[in-house]
């Protein structure tokens, strides 16, 4: 998924003010040690922290839709904004290729990113655990990823940040002329059902549109 994100695009409005105070110890670990990994990143690919938090943002709202404790969707969000730390292994002139025009060594080099994020995690000192969130969500809920792991073999945690970084990117997208933000939500919204069973996981994806739509009508 690209890293390039509109900074007039909207990250679902989930109640992280609740959390202010609360910083569970995965979460925080996360946070303080990717935070270099965050800034190497974006100088090398100005823009992509937008996406970062986008899909943070995404992460955290799935997580807690899904019924996720509190401090697990912290952590979750926490390495979700890591996902794409391995993008500085690629070099810029490939990042700025469009998508059609890449070789297939220069596809693989971006599709290992998430393998590449986990490894500069590791070496950051985060813990195992997230790092092996990391990892996994470069694996296809189909089983066409890269390790061949295929539905709930798949770390829940990675389903969700792989439905997020979709989603950031999808729902980032500039919008149709004329459309209106429900009918742009709408697209991107079955945009994302397309994938459901193929790359994605169809419970992630159903869990984050029900907060999407919720979130977009009057009154509920």
């Amino acid at each position: 998924m690209s890293s390039d994100r509109p900074r007039d695009a909207r990250s679902p409005e989930v109640d992280e003010a609740a959390t202010s105070g609360f910083e569970p110890r995965l979460a925080t670990l996360i946070r303080s040690r990717g935070s270099a990994l965050l800034g190497a990143l974006e100088r090398h690919l100005p823009g992509s922290r937008e996406h970062a938090d986008g899909t943070a943002a995404y992460a955290f709202a799935a997580a807690v839709e899904l019924g996720g404790e509190r401090d697990d969707a912290e952590a979750v969000r926490e390495a979700a904004r890591l996902h794409e730390v391995g993008m500085v292994y690629v070099p810029a002139k490939v990042l700025a290729k469009p998508s059609r025009k890449l070789t297939r060594e220069e596809r693989a080099l971006i599709e290992s990113r998430f393998a590449s994020a986990a490894e500069l995690a590791r070496g950051a000192g985060i813990p195992a655990r997230a790092c092996e969130w990391i990892g996994a969500a470069g694996e296809r809920f189909d089983g066409g990823g890269p390790a061949g792991l295929a539905g709930e073999r798949i770390p829940i945690e990675s389903r969700i940040v792989r439905v997020a970084c979709a989603s950031d990117t999808i729902l980032a997208a500039p919008a149709p002329a004329g459309a209106s933000p429900r009918e742009r939500q709408q697209a991107a919204l079955d945009e994302l059902r397309h994938a459901a069973g193929t790359e994605l996981d169809p419970r992630v994806i159903a869990a984050l549109a029900a907060l999407l739509e919720r979130a977009a009508t009057p009154g509920v």
